[in-house]
């Protein structure tokens, strides 16, 4: 008998809530490094303002690590899981006509919808904060795949 994955989700109506600020991780297969390749960290980056992501999302913070993505955004239209899907298509293809040659992202994501105390420029120091805690760099601001709504 196959086990079922366990059903991490909130409810579908949260993932639709363009006021609902989320704090999500996306990991690449495996947690393989793709991002140390500058011109795929830029393909990620710019995929951001564009695509998928483009129109439908108010983005305040994201921090591009070696093997994962953090980002924190509303969703203004649709269903945040969905829009985070179609954007792991688009990328994986532009990663793909780069070079990529293995499967790009991990399955799912690890999302965290931030409660109404929770301040979101703290969120977003927080997040950019990532490469000086995995010792990449001294300072926040010496790390060049970072980004958010306050700096």
């Amino acid at each position: 008998m196959k086990k079922r994955r366990k059903n991490i989700r909130l409810d579908k109506e949260t993932y639709q809530n363009s006021s609902q600020v989320f704090s999500i991780t996306i990991c690449t297969r495996d947690r393989q490094p793709l991002f140390v390749n500058p011109t795929w960290a830029k393909i990620i980056l710019d995929s951001l303002g564009t695509g998928p992501f483009g129109q439908k999302t108010e983005r305040y913070a994201y921090c591009l690590m070696p093997d994962h993505l953090h980002i924190l955004m509303a969703c203004y239209d649709g269903n945040l899981v969905d829009l985070v899907n179609r954007w792991k298509s688009y990328t994986a293809n532009l990663l793909r006509k780069n070079g990529a040659k293995r499967l790009c992202w991990q399955r799912g994501l690890y999302d965290h919808a931030l409660r109404k105390e929770e301040d979101i420029q703290r969120t977003a120091e927080y997040i950019v904060n990532n490469p000086v805690r995995a010792g990449l760099v001294g300072k926040w601001s010496d790390y060049p795949f970072l980004w958010h709504r306050w700096m």
